[in-house]
């Protein structure tokens, strides 16, 4: 192939991954990375892994981990070997410890649901905004969004501390008149995890 297609193949790449997600999955090679050093395992012996390499680090998580944490954790090294272009060994075995690691995750590791935010919750905190200052009326309009539209905040919030990106983040321009006699209006999000640069609307209605 020519080094422009293998350009393109390496852009691509480099952009199948959300950066939220990009950042779990260093996370858990980091993770492999340091179990490999404690077993002395060879830099060859790393990337490919094998399956009794997988099997390993995967069983040094039982006890400390939830089921779902350890497939996420293996998720990010399949990721990392396709993305690398070497072969993945993970088989049969690798899905029969998994099963074992989720049947023994610790009680600690299984979170109880949140309660639920409630309308007495909004007013308590609208009553310590002051919306003649900007700040106070962004995060009062993206705590009413949230709650009305059923949203998460990392899907109408900037993930960004130090930058802002317009065409990932709803901003009042992304809000629609009202569509109704209530007084409800559809929120644009342009960019959602699921959609990605197709957006996605959801609706905000009048309370």
């Amino acid at each position: 192939l020519s080094s422009l297609t293998q350009q393109h193949i390496q852009g691509a790449l480099d952009a199948a991954w959300a950066d939220s997600t990009l950042r779990k999955y260093r996370s858990a090679i980091r993770a492999f990375l340091a179990f490999c050093d404690l077993e002395n395992v060879p830099l060859t012996a790393r990337c490919p892994a094998s399956e009794v390499l997988l099997c390993a680090f995967t069983s040094s998580r039982m006890g400390a981990l939830a089921g779902d944490s350890v497939h996420n954790q293996m998720s990010a090294l399949k990721a990392w070997h396709a993305y690398l272009n070497v072969p993945w060994r993970g088989s049969s075995r690798l899905h029969f410890v998994l099963n074992g690691i989720s049947n023994r995750a610790p009680s600690s590791s299984l979170h109880l649901p949140r309660p639920p935010v409630t309308r007495s919750m909004l007013i308590v905190l609208a009553s310590h905004f002051d919306l003649t200052v900007g700040l106070d009326a962004c995060c009062l309009a993206a705590a009413c969004c949230a709650l009305w539209g059923q949203l998460r905040l990392g899907e109408i919030l900037s993930s960004w501390e130090n930058s802002f990106q317009g065409n990932h983040v709803a901003c009042r321009s992304n809000l629609g008149p009202a569509f109704n006699a209530n007084g409800s209006r559809k929120l644009f999000l342009p960019y959602t995890k699921v959609k990605k640069n197709r957006g996605e609307e959801v609706i905000i209605c009048r309370q």
